[in-house]
């Protein structure tokens, strides 16, 4: 069993990086351990220790390290002794059915039973955010949204009218402000700091670590990170070249921060070089991305003490905060993040470019505090302001060499109406409307792009955008290789090309396949107890590409499996709904 390099441990790092503090890190902060073992197959256990509990978290990662496929969640300990969780996660979130079940086999109700979800969004049907009342609560928003962060505070011991109670208590204590959106993060912080002394300690504690958690998984969406393995799975290749060509955006951003290309590229060219002093690396390696993230963070740590500058942020206030406790309260990253960006006042040299990366990073991990988001998007609902949407992407499935389809998704509207949505798309990461956007209507709600006349075998990246009165928002990027249709086949004499859309689908579906020679087929459709729900024949289909639709609206919400035989081979894909 070997300590993920790539752990909570890598959070505390960057978190000292940025506050310059030199003390070790088991006296600086009260942290869980995080282990994780290869299983072999490419499988992983990843184990997470509290104080009484531990989670094991068992599935695929992808590239990035991230969870991706089927994966398994399991607690033990805890006043309900016992939580499963089964998902389906791409890039380390939710996307599709997620069961649950507390030990003993007790399960929830139907409805429960199962959810949908879009990128970490629970999915009970698509909302009109300014259609929301006006008493909104922080609980309704947690368990409504994030389902799966609400059942994690159940696994660990606080059942849901405990942390309905204690949001409440948080509601009322933020509703006492003149609620103004840019002070929200301070007023959270002192509503946490009245409440440390409190019955709520407990859960303001466990939160602390489901933050640190969550914001690790956050973190790996950094560009720079991404560049960086990219740069270390490549021959002859340079950080600076790889941003440049696939993660130019990135540096457009970095540029919106002041950081102009020149000092950006001397910045790459010292990590590059520090890197490349450290011991080689092996690609096959199960633990090789978790070595070429410390290997980053060693080089940016180096890069980051090479010069004390005075308009970086290492000689703030927060050191001697830092130094003073023997534990951190990771409630006050805002303030401190806040900080370093208000005070950077950039010169020309590689420390000054690390802190900007830094706390860019940073910026990601803060998204992985679930709680502040819930009671964030409750105030503001509550107050009339309008947000952003929200908004996500996923792909469907190559059509031909040439052309793909792709789901997009405006979860909500942000409290305006959405006056324009579509996808952009590039072949270079997080494209924007600056790009190749392709409009596609207005409004919340599920919508496909089909894009034509690519190029067979090149990469491409796409994201959904929606836009209101307040700005444009953009979903997770995805990225996908123009190919021919393929599909996981059962059997591998059985050639035919398989694929179902929209997938999660409600009504009319299309099954769309590839039969080598005209045949007789039958599609059944089995739940994932292994009973048919649905049959049809479909007679004898011509040679060639063939397309059925289907009205499946009679279904209930859930997993099924799509079985397309011909009497002695077949070929099976998921197929989802929700309704």
């Amino acid at each position: 069993m070997k300590l993920s390099l790539l752990s909570v441990v890598t959070v505390c790092i960057f978190i000292l990086m940025a506050i310059g503090s030199a003390i070790p890190l088991d006296e600086a902060f009260n942290i869980p351990e995080a282990k994780l073992r290869p299983l072999g197959n490419g499988l992983f256990e990843e184990t997470y220790f509290t104080a009484s509990q531990k989670r094991i978290t068992t599935g695929r990662r992808d590239a990035q390290n991230n969870w991706t496929g089927e994966v398994t969640i399991k607690w033990s300990g805890g006043a309900y002794g016992g939580y499963t969780e089964e998902c389906t996660m791409i890039e380390g979130n939710r996307w599709g059915w997620s069961t649950r079940k507390f030990d003993g086999n007790i399960w929830y109700s139907e409805y429960e039973k199962v959810d949908w979800y879009v990128d970490n969004m629970r999915m009970p049907r698509f909302k009109a955010a300014h259609g929301s009342t006006a008493d909104t609560s922080s609980f309704q928003v947690l368990g409504n949204k994030y389902t799966w962060f609400l059942f994690s505070l159940n696994a660990y011991g606080f059942d849901s009218a405990y942390v309905e109670a204690y949001l409440d208590t948080v509601d009322i204590m933020i509703n006492s402000y003149e609620f103004e959106a840019l002070e929200f993060n301070n007023y959270y912080e002192d509503v946490l700091s009245a409440l440390e002394d409190t019955p709520y300690d407990s859960i303001i504690v466990l939160n602390s670590n489901l933050f640190l958690y969550q914001g690790l998984q956050e973190i790996k969406k950094s560009e720079l990170r991404r560049a960086v393995i990219d740069r270390c799975r490549s021959e002859g290749n340079t950080t600076y070249n790889i941003v440049n060509t696939t993660y130019p955006n990135y540096l457009h951003s970095l540029n919106d921060s002041g950081v102009i290309d020149q000092d950006f590229e001397g910045f790459c060219q010292d990590m590059d070089s520090c890197m490349d002093s450290y011991e080689a690396l092996d690609p096959e390696d199960p633990f090789f991305v978790d070595s070429v993230d410390a290997h980053m963070f060693r080089a940016l740590l180096s890069i980051l003490n090479t010069e004390e500058s005075s308009s970086s942020s290492v000689e703030l206030s927060m050191k001697s905060t830092v130094l003073a406790n023997e534990s951190v309260n990771f409630k006050s990253i805002y303030r401190k993040i806040n900080s370093i960006l208000r005070s950077l006042n950039l010169k020309s040299s590689s420390s000054e470019v690390a802190t900007v990366v830094v706390s860019g990073m940073l910026m990601h991990f803060i998204q992985g505090d679930i709680i502040r988001q819930a009671v964030r998007e409750a105030g503001l609902i509550n107050k009339g302001i309008v947000r952003v949407p929200t908004a996500a992407t996923a792909f469907s499935g190559n059509n031909s060499a040439t052309s793909v389809t792709l789901q997009g998704y405006v979860i909500e509207d942000g409290g305006a109406a959405v006056t324009s949505r579509g996808i952009a798309w590039a072949a270079f990461y997080d494209p924007t409307l600056n790009d190749n956007p392709i409009a596609s209507g207005t409004g919340a709600g599920e919508f496909t792009v089909t894009l034509t006349g690519l190029t067979e075998g090149v990469t491409y990246y796409a994201r959904t955008y929606a836009t209101n009165s307040e700005g444009t928002a953009y979903g997770n990027c995805i990225s996908f290789i123009s190919a021919s249709p393929t599909n996981i086949v059962d059997n591998k004499v059985f050639t035919r090309v398989f694929t179902i859309y929209p997938n999660p689908a409600s009504a009319i579906t299309t099954f769309s396949f590839l039969l080598e020679s005209s045949e007789s087929l039958v599609l059944n459709i089995l739940d994932m107890k292994g009973q048919m729900v649905f049959s049809k024949d479909l007679g004898r289909l011509p040679q060639g590409v063939n397309q059925v639709n289907l009205d499946l609206s009679g279904l209930k919400d859930g997993i099924y499996n799509c079985q397309l035989a011909n009497g002695t081979t077949k070929v099976t894909h998921k197929l989802v709904i929700a309704h």
